[in-house]
């Protein structure tokens, strides 16, 4: 491999060299002359010999020119060119005032691109915001600001895992998240919990500071992802973090102080009204109108529940980084404390992060630079937030006649009171279960680059990246759930090296060749460890220490790796500014699959054509007409874990120990491969005051990695082959327009909408039912809900209906059906930015709309009167006291009050509903002191802001939030059960006052 580079580099140095004489070489930065930031992309041309280069991401460039040049031609698009006169220096300084509109520059992989010679589907995000909004983690200010993209949060509970598709669910089995790279390193993104059951995981992305990041890149088709080959599948989404700049030195704080509580709660009704529903229930059956008159009503208790789990919680973010620098050394260096409360009781999330990143050119041909980063993240979070022992569904079901505390101060008992579906007392639960982890990261990457002759660089980079995960569970002696106590400690640890080296040549023939190749060979190991320890019997709940139990359930340990060497190569060339061309090709090879098969192959291509840049389109108005298309193929590998034959070293036999199988290998396994075609088209109007985007895409993954039956000769029972494809098509569309912009006031409105469907196409074991509430299906999307349907209520007798699909007179899991997916058809969002002087609003808007939420939690507190041993099953709903059936020929939704279990099926289309929704998800005002006004104390500038997030939501859902998932454990979870919500803490609405300042 070493050859093979070096022969490369030898021969480029031989195709060049016939140029360099009678030549000399130029150097220099291009910078903005309001700001002083390099521009990246900036043309350089010598307008003798029409060749040229263009600056890169530090605005420096390096150009050949002839003897008898006595000037460059520099020039950038939204700027006004400049003819710089050259004389006895080589190395210059040049800056370029603001003419037209900005032509976006965009981080591509492995390099950067100008936005309009783009042939692919790229979307930037504007990260000017990202800081300021109150949340753990940076995925959720994305949220409805990118076509394709479908990001929701699954639960308030803080640093909890965010759900991000890229142009839909592609995966059953492996990973259907995107890749995330910052500064070129892939990070880990992936659930490593071990205490993931019936609980929202741990989010390893809210260890990222969002006020580090300078700008984020989502790569959506396979021409811009498939270098990135084996992993680009699900789309990449590029983050680079902020660096210092030629200039003195700056110090930037910001500080927000923010106020949250839950956003919408199911209405319960009172003592009063509980006592009454049940005796009708009662009367209707017969029983009497004062069965339930055992129900003590009169000893003051009448206790809202939603008071004693929920709270104002209280976060709180202070971000401080020092940046600048001189024309040889710059610096950024960054310091960040988070603090964020639960608004649910027991729960809470805190970060502290540093980051440095220093460059540093040696001259001319060499520059170097680090980047250091070192986070600690603690997550408090409470165990079985969503099963039978969760807070919020013990919470729903609470009798309102029982107290919290008793009159001694301790916790009362549900079992004593009049409900039979709360198993243990939630406040108890959230304040004495035991539910901590804590998060260590460190991440370290350096670079060197080598400008080998002009136009040609040669870039090594070597990172390190290590991860470590220590979780404590602790279920006191003495509780419902457990008598004598439980515990649980674990650790994940994970270090990851990458070494990636690349070539890149850009070079500006004759004004209007532009060629760009890209070159690479990268290395990556990933080892990680881990422990699981489990024990019970606890003589005292002081410690929660495992040593101090009486018995060890479990004791496990375990190690993994896996490898990946990769190759790739890009060509990008534009002609004249109208023709656009790209090619990319990536080989990779992963000790994760079968020998036979370690190496995938994942080509792509595509071509762009900027129509109004032809001498025969005559139409001023439009600014920019340009027809994009693009066929690739791109890979998936994340099925956590290595999919090799391995062995058992604890295979004792007769008390000798041994080694037995452990796994069966598939020597022909590999990839899940998709194939991509994206069809595209930009749009500007009036100098780009008006932007349009649109694009069809459709995508086709095959070789779904699947487990598959085999014969039970083997000694296994099942062993993972590539089989199954599934399809995502749809329609996306963007539009941008600068509605106002005179020199005080200006108004700029976004906004996006995206279509989607998805549909599995063939599957090994078609109609597999998953879970009690879920079916894989040909022809159905995944996370297809199951359930009995239900058909309404008799007007007449107020009897709930559900259909008998195998006519057996017997309502039963035997008479499940397709009801609905969990995937939106539709998503988007609508965003305004308004300005009058030094005033700012801003206003986001997010939708979604298509799916289906099983709403499993509205059966304890939606029971029509049920009772289990005698007492009520649990309290319910105003709406259900409102709207039940009374009289005959009433029409509703709601059937009679009943004793009996005839009115409910749990997992029946009785609590399916429709996900739709609009949300005010974003409200900012702000002010802006300008420099002048600041002079006196020392400032640069200072903004006060004051926002709002989740302020209201328009839906008909009636639990918490439409946008909440329970199933959010593992990988497989999130991609087939999807759309159910048992116990899931809804969304936040939190008001936030902040400030940044720059001295």
């Amino acid at each position: 491999m070493k050859l093979t580079c070096h022969l490369f580099i030898f021969f480029m140095l031989c195709a060049l060299g016939q140029n360099v004489f009678a030549q000399k070489a130029i150097t220099g930065t291009v910078l903005t002359d309001d700001t002083k930031e390099p521009l990246v992309g900036a043309s350089v041309v010598d307008p003798i010999t029409k060749t040229g280069t263009v600056t890169d991401f530090d605005g420096r460039f390096s150009v050949v020119v002839s003897k008898s040049s006595t000037s460059l031609e520099i020039s950038f698009i939204g700027y006004q060119p400049v003819t710089l006169s050259l004389t006895a220096k080589t190395d210059y300084q040049v800056f370029l005032k603001p003419g037209e509109a900005l032509d976006e520059v965009v981080i591509v992989g492995y390099g950067t691109q100008s936005k309009k010679d783009v042939s692919g589907s790229i979307q930037t995000i504007n990260t000017d915001e990202i800081s300021k909004i109150p949340a753990s983690s940076f995925e959720n200010a994305l949220q409805g600001q990118t076509p394709g993209v479908n990001i929701s949060s699954s639960s308030a509970t803080p640093g909890s895992a965010v759900n991000v598709n890229i142009r839909g669910v592609s995966s059953i089995s492996a990973s259907s998240q995107p890749l995330f790279i910052v500064d070129g390193v892939p990070i880990v993104s992936r659930n490593n919990s071990a205490l993931n059951t019936n609980i929202q995981p741990a989010n390893p992305l809210a260890d990222i500071n969002p006020n580090d990041i300078e700008s984020i890149t989502i790569l959506k088709d396979a021409a811009a992802a498939s270098i990135y080959g084996s992993r680009g599948a699900n789309g990449v989404i590029l983050i680079t973090t902020k660096r210092g700049v030629t200039g003195k030195t700056t110090v930037n704080v910001g500080y927000y102080t923010g106020f949250s509580e839950i956003t919408n709660t199911p209405k319960l009704v009172n003592n009063v009204k509980f006592k009454e529903f049940f005796n009708t229930a009662a009367e209707f059956d017969g029983l009497g109108t004062d069965y339930f008159d055992w129900i003590d009503t009169t000893n003051g208790v009448n206790t809202n529940i939603y008071d004693e789990i929920f709270r104002t919680a209280v976060t709180k973010n202070l971000d401080v980084s020092v940046s600048g620098g001189s024309e040889k050394t710059k610096f950024y260096l960054s310091g960040n404390y988070y603090d964020q409360e639960g608004i649910q009781i027991g729960q809470g999330f805190d970060r502290l992060s540093t980051r440095l990143n220093l460059d540093h050119t040696i001259n001319e041909k060499f520059k170097l630079g680090t980047t250091i980063f070192i986070n600690r993240s603690n997550h408090q979070r409470t165990i079985n937030e969503n099963d039978e022992y969760g807070v919020i569904i013990n919470a729903q079901g609470w009798d309102p006649t029982a107290p919290i505390y008793d009159d001694n101060g301790d916790y009362t008992n549900p079992f004593s009171y009049s409900t039979w579906w709360p198993l243990e007392n939630p406040v108890l639960i959230a304040n004495e279960y035991i539910n901590t982890s804590k998060s260590t990261r460190l991440q370290s990457s350096n670079y060197l680059e080598y400008n080998i002759v002009p136009n040609l660089k040669f870039r090594s980079a070597f990172s390190l990246e290590y991860s470590n995960f220590v979780e404590e569970s602790f279920v006191p002696a003495g509780t419902n759930k457990s008598d004598e106590g439980e515990a649980i400690f674990a650790t994940y640890e994970e270090t990851t090296w990458q070494l990636e080296n690349t070539l890149n040549y850009n070079k500006l023939f004759g004004a209007k060749h532009n060629l760009g190749l890209t070159g690479g060979w990268t290395l990556q190991e990933t080892k990680s460890q881990f422990s699981d320890q489990s024990g019970i019997g606890f003589a005292t709940n002081n410690t929660s220490s495992i040593s101090a139990a009486s018995t060890i359930i479990t004791s496990t340990s375990g190690k993994n790796e896996f490898g990946l060497q990769s190759f790739f190569g890009r060509a990008n060339y534009t002609y004249d500014d109208r023709y656009i061309a790209s090619f990319t090709i990536r080989a990779d090879g992963s000790s994760r699959f079968g020998k036979d098969n370690q190496y995938g192959y994942f080509p792509s291509g595509s071509v762009a054509w900027r129509i109004n840049k032809e001498k025969f389109f005559g139409v001023d108005q439009i600014s920019n007409l340009k027809l994009r298309a693009s066929y690739g193929i791109t890979g998936n590998q994340e099925i956590s874990s290595n999919w090799i034959g391995t062995y058992s070293l604890n295979a004792s036999y007769n008390g000798t120990p041994g080694i037995a199988p452990n796994r069966l290998e598939n020597r022909n396994l590999g990839w899940e491969k998709t194939k991509q075609l994206n069809v595209g088209i930009d749009f500007g109007l009036l100098n780009n005051r008006i932007n349009l985007t649109a694009d069809y895409f459709n995508k086709q993954t095959q070789d779904l990695l699947l487990s598959a039956d085999v014969s039970g000769l083997t000694g296994f029972s099942s062993v993972f082959q590539n089989i199954g494809e599934i399809k995502n098509s749809g329609l996306e569309f963007n539009v941008n327009a600068y509605i106002v912009d005179n020199e005080n006031f200006k108004w700029n409105s976004g906004f996006n909408i995206s279509f989607l469907e998805n549909k599995i196409e063939k599957l090994l074991n078609n109609g597999e039912i998953i879970g009690r509430n879920h079916i894989l299906q040909e022809g159905e999307s995944v996370s297809t809900l199951f359930l009995i349907k239900y058909l309404g209520v008799d007007p007449q007798n107020g009897d709930a209906l559900f259909e008998d699909v195998n006519e057996d007179g017997i309502i039963d899991f035997d008479d499940r059906q397709i009801v609905g997916s969990a995937l939106p058809d539709y998503f988007g969002g609508w965003t305004n930015t308004f300005s009058y002087k030094g005033f700012s609003l801003m206003a986001n808007f997010q939708f979604s709309g298509g799916n289906k939420i099983f709403n499993q939690s509205r059966h304890a507190y939606d029971n029509f009167g049920f009772t289990r041993s005698g007492i009520p099953y649990a309290n319910i709903s105003d709406r259900v006291y409102n709207d039940y059936w009374r009289t005959p020929g009433q029409i509703t939704d709601v059937p009679r009050p009943s004793t009996e279990s005839g009115q409910l099926q749990r997992f029946s289309s009785q609590f399916l509903e429709n996900g739709d929704f609009i949300r005010l998800k974003t409200l900012r005002l702000g002010y802006n002191f300008g420099a002048d006004k600041l002079k006196f104390i020392g400032l640069n500038n200072l903004s006060l802001y004051v926002q709002g997030q989740n302020l209201f939501t328009i839906t008909k859902y009636l639990g918490f939030d439409p946008e909440v998932s329970t199933n959010t454990s593992s990988q497989e979870d999130l991609n087939i059960l999807q759309g159910e919500d048992f116990g899931t803490l809804g969304q936040a609405r939190t008001i936030t006052i902040g400030f940044t300042t720059t001295f």
